[in-house]
């Protein structure tokens, strides 16, 4: 199986909006139902579409909030000086 980076999906869906899915397909040597499901991902989840294997998609707001209860976790009142 091909991997592709997100640069590469992003403009590769460019070129399935302006060309047509088929003619970006013939174009870039990529299986027509891969578009179909890139543009399928790009729609339900907008620009956290493509964020890497293994990776899960957290908007930035929900990553400010885990990473306050982290730290609210690991603080110490004794710490203070």
């Amino acid at each position: 199986m091909r991997v592709y980076d997100k640069e590469f999906k992003e403009e590769a869906l460019k070129l399935s909006y302006e060309v047509g899915p088929t003619a970006a397909s013939e174009q870039l040597g990529v299986p027509p139902t891969t578009l179909y499901t890139w543009r399928s991902q790009s729609k339900k989840h907008g620009s956290l579409a493509f964020v890497g294997s293994g990776h899960q998609r957290i908007d930035p707001k929900t990553a400010e909030l885990k990473g306050l209860e982290k730290r609210s976790r690991n603080w110490n009142p004794r710490m203070i000086s």
